[in-house]
């Protein structure tokens, strides 16, 4: 859609349009430990308050078998699904080539997000940093967005009566330092920067996976977290659904590349070497 056309639609500039950054992660899934460290320095900054006991913004899942607890996302009302998953998820394949691995899962701060033009009264925005986030002084509650969201990242406040979500610590972006998830990630797995400059780390690593795999080249690795990344494919959760998301992961290698597809999409063309270009369309070959 042109930009014309966006703005005629939604009444409102496209996003993608205009913006200078674009931050967002890389995540090396080959290194998640699923110790969930991630999920509660999240919860412990963000959603401790009214009304926010059931929000995971940042949550671990644990793939091929669903959310953490179990099936949480199908829970019926009422229903206890608080226990841990004790001897129901085995891996999956045959011995002795098993695997799972565990999915880290913020909310993905789209280039075109799917929430933005759902609001009816445009409380979801895009900042300079190119997060989507939430005016609630805006926001009354209809959940437009939290149905239009395709990765159900989106929560609703039973008690302030608004929609809530990841805002990738915004504030701590702002001072200069990293979001909680990164910055208390015990296996050191998740890199973060701009997706706009080509020269941040986190763009070189998409498009050159073996820049984190010699971590004794001082020309092959930026710091403590890339030196140890993992050469190995680089995509993007669920791109199938049109939105380019900002979080992007590496692929883990023991995982057969047929059930790997289910979640992270065919090869793309035109999005590794210039991750959120205006004109970058998604296009799947096949791997």
């Amino acid at each position: 859609m042109s930009e014309e056309l966006w703005q005629k639609y939604y009444g409102q500039p496209n996003p993608i349009y205009g913006n200078t950054k674009q931050y967002g992660m890389l995540i090396d899934l080959n290194k998640c430990l699923g110790c969930h460290t991630c999920t509660i320095s999240c919860k412990t900054s963000w959603t401790d308050g009214p009304g926010q006991d059931n929000m995971y913004w940042n949550s671990v899942n644990t793939k091929p078998f669903g959310a953490y607890p179990r099936q949480d996302e199908n829970a019926p009302d009422g229903k206890d699904y608080t226990n841990p998953n004790l001897y129901q998820d085995v891996p999956k394949g045959v011995y002795p080539n098993l695997w799972q691995f565990y999915l880290p899962r913020p909310c993905n701060h789209c280039a075109r997000p799917a929430c933005l033009p759902a609001c009816p009264t445009q409380a979801i925005y895009k900042n300079e940093n190119g997060l989507v986030l939430i005016d609630e002084d805006l926001c009354q509650g209809y959940k437009n967005c939290i149905q239009a969201c395709p990765y159900d990242k989106i929560y609703f406040n039973s008690v302030t009566k608004k929609s809530q979500k990841c805002i990738l610590c915004f504030p701590l972006i702002e001072k200069g330092q990293e979001p909680q998830c990164v910055k208390s990630c015990v296996g050191k797995i998740r890199v973060f920067g701009d997706l706009m400059d080509p020269e941040s780390p986190i763009s070189k690593l998409i498009r050159d996976p073996s820049l984190g795999a010699k971590p004794y080249d001082p020309d092959k690795h930026f710091n403590a977290v890339t030196r140890y990344m993992t050469e190995n494919e680089r995509r993007q959760y669920r791109p199938d659904f049109g939105t380019i998301p900002s979080i992007w992961y590496i692929l883990p290698k023991n995982v057969p590349m047929e059930e790997l597809e289910k979640y992270f999409g065919h090869a793309m063309n035109g999005l590794i070497d210039e991750p959120h270009a205006p004109e970058a369309r998604l296009k799947y070959t096949k791997a």
